[in-house]
């Protein structure tokens, strides 16, 4: 019998790590516009976690159970171009950092801690900060590019990471028991130096088409308004074509205008009759459609083009 009881506390940091971790990823950075999929979203995040937590499952069934959660959100975001590359970004990294940190533990102390001991859940909550730390910086890549990827290259990046993902459950269900009646555990250095390079297998392939599909959006961009009108200018502001573009609102084109004029947000404020909370509001909308990260980021953008 196991003498370590469950701390309710380090529970909760296990909770608070891994639901904050898919709410940047499918909530915050997704935001369906339904509220009933905000809803479901938000009650199927903490679901999914306590059905983990109370429901026993073998390796194979835990594994299972990680691909569907996050997919089940993917189609409750909505846009499922978006949604589902992300899905399986969550997948392939989850798979790797547990293989990882499990590999790496028994690397270092010869053995699996004990269910539910110090070590366990310290083991564990550090897992998911460092999923947590992933995924913000997921976010802040895929922010950047607001418009859906083209199915070829959201497919091109699910193909790797989930393909890792199924390796490295067939070795921890399938490869593990044969070779523990041999006297060899995987979960040592080569376990670990795999799972270290399906992570940055992960982040590389994720890096590589993000960047092409930035670039692509340049391009595409360049293409549709060459020729047109000059995208900005002092005396007529924004062109039409760059707002229909990028689906400016009325709003979020005039505070775009007295942006690019020079305007701190309190003056954009002042000479819109707006607060500067609405205003802020405004230009985040502004560089997230656009895919500028800030104000010079966009200046840039419409002077290049």
């Amino acid at each position: 019998m196991n003498r370590y009881e469950p701390v309710i506390m380090w529970e909760l940091c296990r909770a608070a790590s891994s639901i904050a971790a898919w709410w940047v990823l499918f909530y915050h950075m997704h935001r369906p516009p339904a509220l009933w999929r905000r809803i479901a979203l938000l009650i199927a995040m903490p679901a999914a976690y306590t059905f983990w937590i109370l429901t026993p499952m073998t390796v194979l069934q835990n594994g299972v159970s990680w691909a569907i959660f996050p997919i089940v959100f993917a189609f409750l975001c909505g846009d499922l171009r978006r949604s589902l590359f992300t899905a399986f970004f969550y997948i392939g990294m989850e798979a790797s950092i547990d293989n990882a940190r499990s590999s790496l533990i028994v690397l270092i102390f010869g053995r699996f801690l004990e269910s539910r001991s110090p070590g366990y859940y310290l083991q564990y909550n550090l897992q998911y900060l460092l999923v947590f730390a992933v995924s913000i910086l997921y976010y802040n890549i895929m922010k950047r590019f607001a418009a859906k990827p083209p199915f070829t290259a959201w497919l091109l990046t699910v193909i790797p990471p989930f393909g890792l993902w199924a390796i490295l459950t067939i070795f921890a269900v399938i490869a593990d028991p044969l070779l523990v009646e041999q006297g060899i555990n995987i979960y040592h250095l080569p376990g670990f130096l795999f799972a270290i390079f399906s992570i940055f297998c992960n982040l590389g392939v994720l890096y590589v088409h993000t960047r092409a599909l930035i670039q692509s959006g340049a391009q595409t961009l360049a293409i549709k308004v060459s020729g047109a009108p000059p995208v900005w200018t002092e005396e007529t502001g924004l062109s039409p074509q760059f707002c229909a573009e990028f689906s400016l609102s009325d709003r979020e084109k005039q505070a775009a205008e007295e942006l690019l004029r020079g305007k701190s947000n309190k003056e954009i404020a002042a000479g819109l009759f707006l607060s500067t909370r609405t205003v802020e509001f405004h230009l985040n909308n502004i560089y997230r459609k656009t895919g500028a990260p800030n104000r010079s980021a966009l200046s840039a953008l419409v002077k290049r083009v």
